[in-house]
């Protein structure tokens, strides 16, 4: 019998792959990385894709090491990767549930992704998903999550095709677990983020993270002391961050009092930063680098290009560093613009990736005394972010436009809204018009946003509640009962979808009471809301106080309303013009192009 430690070093796709199963062990915390973590994983592995090809090289990326438990340490002490053909076990996961389990979510996205073109696309990742089972047996998942998350893993996610089928967005997410719910929400990233990559785009991702991604695992066949060894990696020593190896990189050339000056000045701009610290290189990186090279290497060519480490700290890190500082608290102060520059920073900073801050960066340090410009610039890439968000934009799509950005202001271009990277053609403007009328159906996370920003235009930009304590809730419902009012109020099916469906329909309500509200009939709802003793509502919510009833011309008003506000805040033209598709021609108007959008499972159930 052996109780040792087996390390080695192996591949995710030979790591997940038969006959192994994992299993996340009762005493394990549930799943709580949010779709924040799991978007920076996403943009960490294809920044480390767009690098291996950029250098025509095979580096890979290391995933970080993970802590397994034999279930049967008596049968076989190789472990689960000492060989091609190792005897079938399971493995409790004692360290490295959240990757893994994150890792599997984006494994199921890229496979029903791929599949919409051909069914049979990127066979490998089955292996890596799910056991093989015999003919009318129930399905065995390569990774089972603990209690109800499972349940959600198998029908919402591991099983084929469930990543592009929308769970229900009338209220039914919020009687679920708050681990389950962030899974559904990791899915949700995932699907917004790689959605509009085309078929070789999908396939090298998935072939990068099978067979380029490297883990080291360590396994135990005995509880104590793989519990032991969870306490030595999560607990002791300190983690050697990017920022370190940078800090002596740079440092090595610089001595005397200069050394004592910059270290003191580094180690200010460390705490300012806190946790951000690290991500200020790849955003100095993106604002001024080479994107093509790694972030440690460009540093090093940037520092060599200025003269040495020294002046690449006092004359680039520094003043860099003091603008992120200030971007990322929104504190701007010292001029009457300064609660419009923190505003408008505030409502960046919901965005869930970054690809804004490098031009901000730039154009900020570059212009350090001009509030005013600054106030324009802003509301400009404010504009931008926003709208490639309502158009669907992907990742690479937007970092691209925003790159466009930074060459125009290295080239002392003059950043006009109507010419140049901000502007939005004719054809972009329409599919912005046309997205915003279904957005719930097309992109649950940036109609949440869309709202908030209502609801801030609204409120005279106060924020009295934060994002992750709202849920969008269809006031009318998108399945209500056969015996309810709503049915009397809408007879017409069509337009009971339509009026479902649009912006107009929607508000932001905590999450305790979206899942009270569901399919409830109006003044149930308004007493669920509204009742004595309740707690403030988003403004976009309290316009209901008072209203008797929720007919379709309400709805279509209230839509146009919302539209003009759209309009106001970036200047798109009158929204409430298009009432057909991005090209006219009415509900039956070709929708703006790229992937199909995703399925609603009420839909697929009738």
């Amino acid at each position: 019998m052996t109780y040792g430690l087996q390390a080695r070093v192996t591949t995710l796709g030979k790591l997940l792959r038969p006959p192994r199963v994992f299993q996340v062990p009762a005493f394990q915390r549930a799943y709580s990385w949010t779709a924040h973590e799991a978007g920076q994983l996403l943009e960490d592995l294809l920044l480390a894709i767009s690098e291996a090809d950029a250098q025509q090289s095979s580096a890979g990326y290391f995933l970080g090491p993970i802590l397994l438990l034999r279930n049967d340490p008596d049968r076989d002490s190789r472990g689960p990767v000492a060989n091609d053909q190792p005897a079938a076990r399971d493995h409790q996961i004692i360290d490295g549930q959240q990757r893994l389990a994150t890792l599997t979510v984006l494994a199921c996205v890229l496979r029903d992704l791929a599949r919409e073109t051909d069914p049979e696309a990127l066979p490998f990742l089955d292996a890596m998903i799910r056991c093989r089972t015999e003919a009318g047996e129930p399905p065995r998942w390569r990774l089972l999550m603990r209690g109800a998350a499972q349940r959600t893993m198998a029908a919402s996610i591991q099983t084929p095709g469930a990543t592009l089928i929308e769970t229900a967005a009338d209220g039914s997410r919020d009687g679920i677990t708050e681990a389950e719910s962030l899974l559904l929400a990791v899915r949700d990233q995932f699907i917004e983020l790689l959605s509009d990559r085309d078929q070789s785009a999908l396939e090298r991702i998935a072939s990068f993270i099978a067979h380029e991604c490297e883990i080291a695992v360590i396994t135990s066949g005995d509880v104590d002391r793989a519990h032991r060894t969870f306490a030595v990696l999560n607990n002791r020593g300190r983690p050697l961050n990017r920022s370190d190896i940078i800090y002596a990189q740079l440092m090595d050339d610089v001595a005397g009092d200069e050394l004592s000056r910059l270290q003191g000045e580094w180690e200010q701009l460390n705490h300012q930063l806190a946790g951000d610290f690290d991500a200020l290189f790849s955003h100095l990186r993106a604002a001024v680098g080479d994107p093509r090279l790694p972030v440690i290497a460009d540093i090093q060519r940037l520092a060599k290009e200025v003269g040495g480490g020294g002046r690449f700290v006092d004359r680039v890190l520094l003043p860099f560093g003091r603008t992120f500082a200030t971007l990322i608290a929104a504190s701007h102060s010292g001029s009457p613009m300064s609660d419009e520059i923190n505003r408008r920073l505030r409502h960046l900073s919901w965005l869930s990736s970054a690809e804004w801050i490098a031009p901000v960066l730039l154009w900020w340090t570059r212009n350090p005394d001009q509030p005013d410009e600054l106030s324009s610039f802003l509301r400009q890439i404010d504009r931008l972010a926003y709208g490639m968000r309502i158009l669907g934009l992907g990742s690479d799509k937007r970092v691209a436009r925003m790159h466009q950005v930074r060459i125009a202001i290295e080239s002392g271009a003059a950043l006009d809204p109507r010419s140049g990277p901000f502007e939005f053609t004719s054809e972009e403007v329409r599919n912005i018009r046309y997205n915003l009328r279904d957005l719930h159906r097309r992109s649950q996370p940036t109609c949440k946003l869309i709202l908030l920003r209502l609801d801030s235009e609204l409120s005279g930009g106060a924020q009295r509640f934060a994002d992750a304590d709202l849920t969008v809730e269809h006031i009318l419902p998108q399945n209500p009962a056969r015996n309810s009012r709503w049915r009397d109020w809408f007879h017409d099916a069509e337009e009971r979808r339509a009026c479902t469906a649009s912006l107009g329909n929607l508000v932001l309500v905590p999450r305790a009471l979206n899942a009270a509200a569901r399919n409830q009939d109006y003044d149930r709802k308004l007493a669920i809301f509204f009742g004595a003793g309740g707690a403030p509502l988003p403004h976009l919510t309290e316009e209901l106080r008072g209203l008797t009833e929720w007919t379709a011309p309400q709805i279509r008003a209230r839509e146009e309303r919302l539209l003009a506000i759209v309009d106001k805040m970036w200047q798109l033209g009158k929204t409430s013009s298009v009432a057909g598709g991005p090209s006219g021609g009415g509900p039956g108007a070709a929708e703006p192009s790229g992937r199909r959008r995703r399925v609603n499972k009420q839909q697929t159930a009738k």
